[in-house]
Order: C-alpha cells, then structure tokens, then sequence
C-alpha cells in the first residue's frame, strides 16, 4: 500500500505545481477558455431548464416525463463514460512513457494498472462533471429541490463514475490482450463477442421495470427507457438512490447507496485482478508487435496502387499520413466514435418522427444537424489536422531538403485532409436530409455549408499548423494546446457561426411570412455569393501565409 500512495502524492505535487504549468500557457488561451466554460456551463442551465418547463406546460405526459429523466440521463451519462474510458485508459496505460519506468519500479504489476486506472478516470471525470453539475442545477431548481439533493448527487456520482469508467477500462485490458486475434480465430472471435452482447442485452431486457400503464405508455415514446429503468444497472441505483434521500426516504436511498459504493469497489479489484493477469503480455505485445507475422508486409498497398495516377512525391506523402493515422488506434478511435455517434443519431431520426414534423421544426432540426457536424468537424480539424506538420519532427529538414518543392507538400496536406473531411461530412448531411423529408433547397444548402466549413477547418489548420510549427514536440495534445492550437479553434468555430447563422435566419423569416419565396431565393444567393468569397480568403490567407513561414525557415 506504501508504494502506491506514493505514486498517488507524486501525484499530488503535479496537482500543487499546476499553477506553474498554468503560468507558462498564453493569456489567451487562458482567458478564452474559461469564458467558452462559463457560457457552455450557463447555456447549458438555460438550455436544461427551458426543456423542463417545456415538459411542464405540457402537463399530464410532461410531467411523467420529468420524474423519469434522471434515470434515461444517467444511463446515457454511463454509456458515454464506458466509450470516454475505452479511448483514455489505451493511451493511459498502454500508450504512457511513465509504464516503462514504473515497471522497472517496486510495483505489482495490480499497482500500476490501478493507478493509471484512477488517472484515466480523472480525465474521464472533468467532461462527466461538466455535463452533470448544469443539469442538476436546472432539475433543482425547477423542482425547488433542497441543497441537500445537490450533495446526493455528488456522493453518488463518484462511484457511478468509477463503476462506468472501470468498466471501459477492463473492456481495454481485454481487447489490448486478444484482439486482433489470429488469422483464423478473428472472425469467430468477433461472432462471439457479439453474441454475448446480445445475450446481456436479452437478460436485461427481461427485467422490466413496468409497473404502471404510465410507465407502459412511456417506454413507447420514449426510446431506451425500458433499458434505463432496469433494476440491474447502475444508472438506476443512482437516480433511484438520490430521489429516495432527497425524499426523506432513508433506508432505501442509503440501500441503493451501499450497492452502487460495493459495485465500484467490485470493481476496482476487477481491475487489478485482470490488470495481474493479462496487462503485461498484452503490454509486450502491444509494444514488441508480436503480431508481426501476421500482418501484411505493407498497409494499405491496395491504396497506393489506386494512387498510381498522382507523382511519386504526392503519393509518398499521403500514403505516410494515412498509415500514420491508422496506426495510432487513439487518432482513428476518436475520430469514429464523434461521426459514428452523429452517424447513429442521423440513421435514427425516423424512430423519434422528426420526419413527422412540420417544416418549420424539420428546417429547424436540419440547421442543427449542420451546426452539430460543423462543430465535430472544427474540433477534429484541430485536433487532427492543425498538428500535421509539427509531428514530423526533427526529420522535418528532410522535407525541406527534398526536392519536393514546399508548396506541394503543403497543398498536399490540405487536400488530403479536405477529400476526408468532405467525405464523411457530406455522407452526414445527405443521410440527415434524407431521414428528415427535408426541401431540396434546405438539402442543398446544408450540404453547401458544410463543404464550405470543411475546407475553411482544412485551411485554417495546415495554414496555422505551419504558421506556428513545433518540431520540438511529439505529443499532439501539447500541439494543439498552444496559442496557435487555440486561435485555430477560434477562428474555425467563428467562421462556422458567420456561415451558419445568415441561412437559418433567413428561412426562419421565410416561415415566419416576413419573406415571399422569391425574395428568400434572391437571399439565398447573395448569402451563396458572400460565402463563396468568405470561403476563398479564409483558405487562400493562412496557407499563403503558412507557405511563407515554411519558406523563410533554415532546414
């Protein structure tokens, strides 16, 4: 026990010297991070509250509606810290450079996998808490609830947050341990899992918590609420837990308590038991590619013989990038679960009627649609795109020295990341038309916007990403995270609200009868014209202005 309280006090003493960390950041970043938390933080609230009085004036359903919430909200709130956990403890624990040095250490094996488990979690926890404190604030105070259903709700979401996020951990210590199996064993192995899956999700589904015909007519319309008001999963210990002590009722709230606390500790020992079994062969084979063998001899060789029609220089540096992103499961795993939950939701309109709606709503939920890709695609563009060019490192003399010319190489960056983008954020679009009944014109533009958005992200982030290149660095996080990672961010998430906000709101009108149709059309187009020239200097300056950088440096 001595060993691991002093990995937690070095801990510690990281935690007292953040203010030195801190120190060294830009002022402005600094600043304009704590006001994009404050405004998310009270948008949030206000977004909260205006849906519990919207349930509220609707009475009877409403009403139902609203005492139910709190278990459909942390059933979601568990599935997204199960997916969080599954991407942070890979590069926790697998991916860290303290693991070399610690294993070298007095420590059990159980001891570092424990450890690094409660770091994942504490990256894990800031979104949860983010998220959780707005809608609790919102819920109290539409419901006039005590400060004493503020402190439930904080005791019982720390082990909720240890029992969902070890669960993803252990998920990881598997899968890093057997999979990709053997060339034989792979397709079964993935049949078995997914059978498993669905014999879990049928067993669950028979313990129904269904008492009322209200409750009966609830799960009807909304989806996931027989899952959420199961018996045996966390997410309803907790919300169960924390209504029965905020009701006075507490023999039973100090019950679901007790049982939710157990389960984490259950868990953490999970852990460490799993973690001394199998972490340190699927750490070395992680690490010594004992899979080698069955790999094939290049990645993606069918890729680079489509690619035949481009130059030879062309070809090298996008075959480099696409194996680069491959490898990396951290970079690829992000990047599907934001699209594939965005892919999911789309695919799903038809399940909550939104293709029922009246056009104004469809228009309305169209325009969010494109605001929700939008803001997927400036995130990855930053965290993905901007640091490109710094993660070449110290061999980037050997680009400057080629004789491929700077300008190609920079181009080549930038439409490499353009043909990716506008691939899978069109596909987005379309599929969200496509399952909401949209106009063709509201199609069109939606599809529009995001092309434009895409190709501003892609230039803003290898313009800047060249401006302000760091060779010196290898960790993307540490990139992304100076000034000019943080004034990327900026300028993409402005240029996506300027492109944006003029069509929405002139569809609005146009619903509104403060528009006839043909003057809609004759504002369309204007607003077409002015985002087609926002659209050209916002690529054209930061690449002319990164190819200068580029240029101007000794290799």
């Amino acid at each position: 026990m001595a060993a691991f309280s002093s990995l937690i006090k070095k801990n510690r003493y990281q935690l007292i010297n953040l203010h030195r960390i801190i120190k060294a950041q830009s002022s402005f970043k600094i600043v304009f991070t704590l006001c994009f938390a404050l405004f998310f933080e009270v948008g949030l609230f206000w977004l909260f509250l205006d849906g519990f009085n919207f349930l509220h004036r609707m009475g009877g359903v409403g009403l139902i509606i609203i005492s139910k919430l709190f278990d459909i909200f942390f059933l979601g709130m568990g599935f997204m810290l199960i997916v969080s956990s599954i991407v942070s403890s890979y590069s926790t624990i697998y991916r860290s450079d303290e693991i070399p040095f610690l294993l070298t250490r007095p420590f059990s094996i159980s001891q570092i996998v424990l450890y690094k488990f409660f770091e994942s979690t504490g990256l894990s926890s800031w979104a949860f808490f983010f998220i959780i404190i707005p809608f609790i604030c919102a819920y109290g105070y539409h419901e006039n609830m005590s400060a004493a259903f503020v402190v439930w709700n904080f005791l019982f979401s720390i082990p909720f947050l240890i029992t969902c996020s070890g669960i993803g951990t252990v998920i990881t210590i598997i899968i890093v341990r057997w999979i990709p199996l053997g060339r034989y064993l792979r397709i079964p192995g993935i049949g078995i899992a997914v059978i498993a899956a669905w014999f879990l999700i049928h067993e669950l589904l028979k313990y129904r918590s269904i008492t009322t015909e209200s409750d009966l007519n609830l799960s009807m319309l909304l989806p996931g609420f027989t899952l959420a008001s199961n018996p045996l999963l966390p997410s309803y210990w907790i919300s169960e837990g924390i209504m029965l002590l905020t009701g006075g009722q507490w023999l039973n709230g100090v019950m679901f308590g007790i049982m939710i606390t157990s389960t984490s500790m259950v868990i953490c020992i999970s852990i460490e038991w799993v973690g001394q079994k199998i972490f340190h062969e699927g750490w070395q084979r992680l690490t010594n590619g004992s899979s080698i063998n069955e790999r094939a001899p290049v990645m993606l060789w069918w890729l680079q013989n489509i690619l035949l029609v481009f130059p030879s220089d062309i070809r090298a540096i996008v075959m480099k990038d696409i194996r680069t992103f491959f490898r990396d499961p951290v970079q690829w795993s992000q990047a599907l679960i934001f699209f594939g939950l965005l892919a999911l939701y789309f695919s799903n309109l038809r399940t909550f009627r939104y293709h029922t709606f009246p056009e104004n709503w469809r228009n309305t939920i169209a325009f969010l649609n494109v605001f929700s890709v939008s803001a997927v695609i400036c995130s990855l563009g930053a965290r993905f795109i901007y640091p490109q060019l710094s993660l070449e490192g110290q061999g980037f003399w050997i680009l400057g020295l080629s004789p491929a010319r700077m300008s190609r190489i920079l181009l080549t960056k930038f439409f490499l990341a353009l043909s990716c983008m506008l691939l899978v954020s069109t596909s987005l679009m379309f599929l969200s038309a496509r399952m909401l009944n949209a106009a063709p014109i509201v199609v069109v533009v939606a599809i529009l916007l995001v092309c434009s958005i895409s190709a501003v992200v892609c230039g803003l982030s290898t313009g800047l990403g060249a401006i302000y290149l760091d060779i010196s660095q290898k960790n993307p996080a540490a990139i992304v995270s100076g000034f000019g990672g943080t004034l990327n961010l900026v300028l993409s998430l402005c240029f996506m609200l300027v492109a944006i906000i003029p069509f929405g709101m002139i569809f609005h009108l146009n619903l509104l009868h403060r528009m006839n149709n043909h003057q809609m059309y004759n504002s369309l187009i204007i607003a077409g014209l002015w985002l087609v020239v926002l659209t050209v200097l916002s690529i054209i300056t930061p690449l002319y202005l990164g190819l200068k950088t580029l240029l101007r440096r000794e290799y």
